[in-house]
Formats: C-alpha cells, sequence, structure tokens
C-alpha cells in the first residue's frame, strides 16, 4: 500500500514524540539502571580506590551485619516505619483540602490558598528549620509571646522533645506537601463527568451528598494509585528531614534507613552500606507488588 501524506505525516509526528522520550529513557537508564552493576561492592570488603575484583570477596558478610549487635538497623527501620505509618493514615488530607479547594465559589480566593500551600512544597528543609527554630525555640517567637503574658513559666522546645519526634516528622511532611498533593487531585476532580453532577442535584442530592457520592468516588481511583506509590517508598524515607532536624537529643528516633545509610558511607563503611541500599531496593519491590495486589482487589485492576 503506498504511502498516503497523511500517514507520511502520522510517521513523522511518532518520530518526534519518540525522540523526545528519548532523553528522559536515558535520564532513568543512567541514573536508575547503571548504578545496580555497584552492587557488586556488597559481595567485597571494598577499600576506597580499587574495583570490585581487586578488594577480598566477603559473600554474605555485610548482609549478616546487619542483623548482628553493632547494626542500627532495628532502630533505623523503626524510625521509618513508624512516621511513615503516620503519614500514610493521614495521606487522605490532601484528598480532604482538594475537594474542599474546589467547593470554593471564590476563584480568586481558592488561587490564593492553592499558591500558599503550594510554596512550601518547593522550599528547602534547611529553610523550613529555620522557620521553625524562629517559631519554636526556647527563645523563639511562641516562647518569648508565651512568657510576655504569662501563659507559661517555663520556655519549651518542640524541635528538641524526643516524645513527638516521629509525629512531629509527619506532620511538618504532610504540611510540606500538602498543596502540591491537592493539585494531583483536583485534577482528578476536574476529570469527574460534570452530568454525574447535574444528575444528582436532578435527584435532590445536596452539597455534601455530591461530595459524598460523586467527588470522593471519582477520586478515589487517583488515592489508591498514590497510597501504593507510597507503601513501595514505605522504607525509603528521605534523610533531608533527620539530617536537618536531627540533634543528639532527638536523633535515637529521627535516624532512619535513609540518613543511616548516609552514615555508613561517610564512614566509609561502603560495602555495607549499599547491602543496606539493596535489601531496601528488595524489600521496596515486594511492597509494592503487595500493594498493586490489594489495589486490584480493590479497584478491579491493577496500576502496573
Amino acid at each position: 500500500m503506498a504511502n498516503t501524506p497523511t500517514a507520511n505525516k502520522k510517521v513523522k509526528k511518532e518520530w518526534i514524540l519518540f525522540w523526545m522520550v528519548v532523553p528522559f529513557i536515558l535520564l532513568v537508564l543512567v541514573f536508575h539502571y547503571l548504578p545496580i552493576a555497584g552492587w557488586a561492592y556488597a559481595f567485597v570488603d571494598y577499600k576506597l580506590g580499587k574495583l570490585p575484583w581487586e578488594s577480598e570477596f566477603v559473600g554474605l558478610k555485610n548482609f549478616q551485619l546487619m542483623f548482628s549487635s553493632i547494626s542500627r538497623l532495628p532502630r533505623a527501620l523503626r524510625n521509618t516505619v513508624i512516621p511513615n505509618t503516620i503519614s500514610l493514615a493521614i495521606a487522605w488530607l490532601p484528598v480532604a483540602f482538594a475537594i474542599f479547594l474546589n467547593e470554593l465559589r471564590s476563584t480568586r480566593y481558592r488561587r490564593i490558598v492553592q499558591t500558599v500551600t503550594t510554596v512550601p512544597n518547593f522550599i528547602s528543609w534547611v529553610m523550613v528549620y529555620g522557620l521553625m527554630v524562629g517559631l519554636f525555640s526556647t527563645d523563639g517567637m511562641l516562647n518569648t509571646f508565651f512568657l510576655s503574658k504569662g501563659i507559661i513559666s517555663q520556655p519549651f522546645n518542640l524541635l528538641n522533645n524526643i516524645n513527638i519526634s516521629w509525629t512531629l516528622q509527619a506532620v511538618m511532611g504532610t504540611w510540606k506537601g500538602l498543596g502540591f498533593s491537592a493539585i494531583i487531585y483536583l485534577a482528578a476532580i476536574s476529570g469527574i463527568d460534570q452530568e454525574l453532577y447535574d444528575a444528582a442535584m436532578t435527584d435532590g442530592a445536596g452539597r455534601l451528598q455530591r461530595i459524598w457520592y460523586v467527588t470522593i468516588p471519582g477520586v478515589m481511583p487517583t488515592f489508591l494509585v498514590q497510597t501504593v506509590l507510597g507503601i513501595s517508598g514505605f522504607l525509603s524515607g528521605g534523610m533531608d528531614y533527620p539530617l536537618v532536624f536531627g540533634t543528639p537529643l532527638t536523633n535515637p528516633k529521627l535516624e532512619n534507613i535513609g540518613l543511616y545509610s548516609y552514615n555508613l558511607f561517610r564512614d566509609a563503611s561502603y560495602s555495607f552500606g549499599i547491602a543496606l541500599g539493596i535489601m531496601n531496593s528488595i524489600v521496596s519491590i515486594v511492597l509494592i507488588c503487595l500493594g498493586n495486589t490489594a489495589a486490584k482487589k480493590v479497584r478491579g485492576e491493577s496500576i502496573i
């Protein structure tokens, strides 16, 4: 069959799209798949400057060290799982916030609120820490105000309170990403068929009933996808917050797996750190498979 101008134009357009995707494919290969070759260092006693085959082969010794008495893995695992569990328990907040924004009648007010709540996502944890110190340190603004009004007799320091370290970490992470996460759910809400709302209004459904029977079911597939992705990174807690907010008083509850791995590399325990990273990756793969299976049972279809 002879090539028609329309067919040639379509093929050309597809090739343009392909070449647009190629740089991102290369980035994934270079930064996500190529480093897997470095897993070989987990099976040798690596010394800086040597290649894997120049180092002493130790087999699974570094993996066995994870469960030895010298390992801080149990503590790091606890400090990763508990804050992530709290974050997972309040993962519905961005959904509720997106619905709140969608229900605001004033477009101008909605844009202002959305902008203000999205900005923290683009602020570094270092700047957030500076803000929190200015507010909650012993000589911060809140303590100064409460002392001057006689509300408290002694200053308090939330950032050094080890009893609330996990909760504070989860709440701060949720606050920082609340507005940005809501954008995803706002997009999901905008994709709901308007005729469903019209039909609900025709049947006499009020505002809250439309939210409950139309908006929430329409957002639920997106929420499940986000939840499964969150479960896959359950043991991959970022080291940003623990590294910035950690102090000698709070480190016992803030050193998660990410910060533990960083500290291992800082202390030149490269092989042990890589072995820890391998185990983390394997567990993450298992978790995303379990989460995908659960999502398939709930939704009737998987996300991968």
